[in-house]
């Protein structure tokens, strides 16, 4: 590991002219000043000036901390880094930055002090704000972030909310909650997200309306603490081109803490499937998909809601509706009673009623849970077992099961991992219980993939036992979803929501409306622990599925290198290499979509096999082809609407 790390003082007593940061390699500099004793910034990318005298500072109770300011000194620092992510796009990041902290002074008689901290990347910029330990203060409430990301015109934005793919501009940009993407001109790009938000509340992005071409962070709610305290990082990604956005959308993780997890070797990446659509929840059944997970390289077995029971511990007036109104089906399986009690730390014993509303059938549960661990770890490649967990039964959430006493159960049954869903995020109470659930989970060897609203900042390089995160409505809520809409949320989900982390997507292997290469792509072209619903049934004999499974067996679930290409709104490419091997996926959007994609980033005088999977013209299965290839090699991609194209390159050995 290399490290470099440089600290500078200045004292100012006088005006001066504004200070400077610049990236490593000198391409972003950011430059901030006091017009009129208030902060501005103005951030740069080469030529292209993206952030323009945009206001910085906060706003806090009870007395106000949002006046006037002096410059009171600042501070300059460096540092050189890398780390090894356990999973992922990359095996190995740099962390490189420089850091200006401007010391900043009240002209008010209170004389108090908040420090603005600007990192810059070559990747992007950050700013925090941090009140340091001061006589007279012992608790801030942060009650509004005043960063303006003040652009230099109405630029189109990209947003998952809404689906505000390029159909929006800054003026008409909706509230959008984690990232919003702006096209800034020039063919560059950057994303706007937070991280480091482990003590703070989420952010969401809006225009200012009283300021055109300016967009602000409106946190959900107030966030405190004791001095000395700090505010998450609002970040920008900057990409020279869209695909490079993605390339260095790492930047998020590296404003985050480093690994707090002495011991990561039990984290295992790799894929997972789960049970729904695939079988029912019981115990040799789950062994028929564990059988098949291994055979197929997959690594995990997801047990989702209803195995412990009702989601949800029922009411007494949820119960006397439910029986009031239940169909015939219950009147033979009052089991449900005993069923919907809101355990964790018990299998759930027959049919489980779905939700309380929902009168017509249910889930049926026979499992014995230490069985199946045993069994996963006993099979040739070994599959672990992770278990759904709704987090309105944890006690840090109002339940009533204390999540240290709830995880210490599934290590002693052996399971590897845990879902959490429908867990409250966003205040700073909630996001706090969140990284405390995670670091729980770490304690006690269990892998974590979070579902629903919780939205990701980074907590990975932290506890990199957090290995996914929903954050975004998934596959199984395209119902909602115009049918033009469908696929191009696919290839802009990359570019959108995608710049704040991992996401779990769990695509249902096979939907109709999209070519098989379509889905089995979002394995290659999503950041995150692979998985799927589904499976079992398309890829065994007389399913539909196809030799296409390949790509799910080998693609391995940690990359050195990443490559992305676009033209957004119509394609993406990802092309990630293991080694000496190449893992390529593409999706198209609505359309057709077609291009020459050379191979020159393969090693030169080296030749390779390619096994390609492409969609069959007018359909919606993979036509196989094998060919020899070298770095002088372009392979024409062509893929139908909603269609996919997918590539394992592996080198010959003479």
């Amino acid at each position: 590991m290399k490290q470099l790390l440089l600290v500078v003082l200045a004292s100012v007593s006088v005006a001066r002219a504004a200070e400077t940061v610049r990236s490593p390699d000198g391409k972003v500099v950011v430059a901030v000043e006091l017009k009129e004793g208030r902060p501005v910034w103005s951030v740069g990318f080469g030529d292209n000036k993206i952030i323009r005298d945009g206001l910085l500072g906060v706003e806090t109770g009870l007395e106000n901390f949002c006046g006037t300011c002096t410059l009171a000194g600042t501070e300059t620092a460096a540092s050189d880094t890398t780390w090894k992510p356990v999973w992922g796009f990359l095996s190995e990041v740099r962390d490189h930055y420089n850091e200006l902290t401007l010391k900043l002074q009240e002209t008010a008689a209170t004389k108090r002090l908040m420090n603005v901290v600007l990192r810059a990347y070559n990747e992007g910029v950050a700013v925090r704000y941090v009140f340091p330990q001061q006589p007279g203060i012992k608790e801030v409430i942060v009650k509004k972030l005043l960063t303006e990301f003040k652009f230099g015109a109405d630029h189109v934005i990209y947003s998952a909310r809404d689906y505000q793919y390029g159909n929006a501009t800054i003026a008409t940009l909706k509230k959008s909650e984690g990232a919003v993407t702006v096209a800034v001109g020039a063919g560059n790009f950057v994303s706007l997200t937070d991280a480091d938000r482990a003590d703070f509340s989420v952010v969401s992005w809006s225009g200012k309306k009283e300021t055109p071409n300016t967009i602000v962070a409106g946190m959900h709610s107030a966030a405190s603490g004791t001095l000395p305290f700090k505010t998450s990082w609002q970040a920008m990604v900057i990409g020279a081109t869209a695909g490079k956005l993605v390339e260095n959308r790492y930047l998020i993780e590296n404003l985050n803490p480093p690994c707090a997890t002495a011991d990561t070797s039990w984290i295992k990446p790799g894929k997972a499937i789960c049970q729904v659509y695939n079988c029912r929840m019981v115990t040799d059944e789950i062994k028929k998909l564990m059988d098949f997970a291994s055979a197929h390289n997959f690594d995990y077995l997801e047990i989702d809601h209803s195995w412990s029971g009702a989601e949800t511990k029922w009411t007494p007036e949820e119960i006397a509706n439910f029986d009031k109104n239940k169909g015939p089906f219950w009147k033979d399986h009052p089991e449900w009673r005993d069923n919907v009690k809101g355990g964790l730390m018990k299998p759930a014993k027959g049919y489980v009623p779905f939700r309380p509303h929902s009168f017509q059938g249910g889930n049926f549960v026979d499992l014995d849970i230490p069985a199946i661990t045993a069994y996963g770890k006993s099979l040739k490649r070994p599959i672990g077992l992770c278990l759904y967990v709704r987090g309105a039964l944890l006690k840090e959430f109002g339940g009533e099961h204390a999540i240290d006493d709830v995880f210490a159960c599934y290590e002693k049954w052996g399971l590897a991992g845990v879902k959490p869903g429908f867990v409250p995020p966003s205040s700073q109470q909630n996001e706090r219980n969140i990284a405390y659930m995670v670091k729980k989970a770490a304690e006690h060897k269990l892998i974590a993939v979070i579902h629903d609203a919780f939205l990701p900042y980074g907590l990975c390089r932290t506890y990199p036992n957090l290995v996914n995160v929903e954050g975004v409505a998934g596959e199984e809520a395209e119902p909602s979803i115009a049918p033009e809409i469908k696929s191009l949320h696919d290839i802009m989900l990359p570019f959108t929501r995608g710049i704040m982390g991992s996401f779990d997507y769990t695509p249902q292997i096979y939907k109709n409306s999209k070519t098989h290469c379509h889905q089995v792509a979002m394995m290659g072209v999503f950041l995150g622990r692979a998985s799927v619903r589904a499976g079992m049934k398309q890829w065994s004999p007389g399913g539909e599925g196809g030799a296409e499974i390949e790509f799910a067996e080998k693609m391995p679930g940690l990359t050195d290198e990443i490559k992305v290409t676009t033209d957004i709104g119509k394609y993406v490419t990802v092309a990630r290499r293991r080694g000496v091997n190449w893992y390529i996926a593409s999706m198209s959007g609505p359309r057709a979509a077609g291009y020459q994609y050379p191979l020159n980033f393969l090693a030169p005088g080296q030749t390779y096999r390619a096994s390609i999977y492409s969609d069959t013209p007018g359909g919606r299965k993979a036509v196989h082809t094998q060919q020899s290839v070298t770095s002088k090699t372009i392979i024409s991609i062509a893929m139908e609407p909603n269609g996919g194209h997918l590539m394992i390159i592996e080198a010959i050995t003479p």
